[in-house]
């Protein structure tokens, strides 16, 4: 049998709320991705269970994801890999100035956007799609070779990922969450994925 725990990054440093404009929005946006996490908060039982029984760890290189992975298991063997990422941002209504939302707004707003097909300057929800899918791929020879993985990333790429594991018949074994510090486990009882 093999494993894949796909795990959340804890909670980043970067906390600033309130209320922006697009332009400041993009600069909040650069901001979360160059902070790392906060080092108070409590890692689950059970995260740190699954990580022990990993041989090996995989990580997005964004600081949130790198620093989860210390806290987790300091000790281990990372791979840092680029195609873990989270999926990009962007920022929509940039050329109006007058519009201020909070931030929690401008998060869903900007998302439904790119859902939508808005990717103006980042990467498309198309394009991260079959980035999810080489990352499955990848993952998925990671896991026939070392038996048990995890791999510490991003919530939103998370869920691209986990869909492309279940369509290459991969069991899910825990319900997705957007909590951090959450482990979802796969799981897959044939070597031919």
């Amino acid at each position: 049998m093999y494993y894949i725990t796909l795990i959340r990054h804890g909670r980043s440093k970067w906390q600033m709320r309130g209320w922006m404009t697009s332009c400041e929005f993009a600069e909040w946006v650069r901001a979360y991705d160059a902070h790392g996490i906060l080092e108070e908060d409590k890692i689950p039982a059970a995260t740190l269970e699954t990580i022990k029984k990993a041989s090996l760890v995989i990580s997005s290189p964004l600081p949130r994801a790198v620093q989860s992975v210390e806290r987790l298991r300091p000790s281990c063997n990372v791979k840092i890999v680029g195609w873990m990422r989270e999926v990009e941002i962007p920022v929509p209504f940039a050329s109006v100035r007058w519009l201020r939302l909070p931030t929690a707004v401008w998060l869903v707003l900007s998302r439904v956007c790119w859902l939508c097909g808005y990717s103006l300057d980042v990467e498309s929800y198309r394009e991260a799609k079959k980035r999810a899918e080489y990352a499955a791929d990848m993952l998925c020879e990671y896991a026939n070779r070392y038996g048990h993985i995890v791999a510490v990333g991003h919530g939103w790429f998370h869920r691209l990922v986990g869909s492309a594991l279940k369509k290459k018949g991969w069991k899910r074994t825990a319900s997705p969450s957007a909590k951090h510090w959450h482990a979802v486990l796969y799981t897959f009882y044939n070597r031919k994925h």
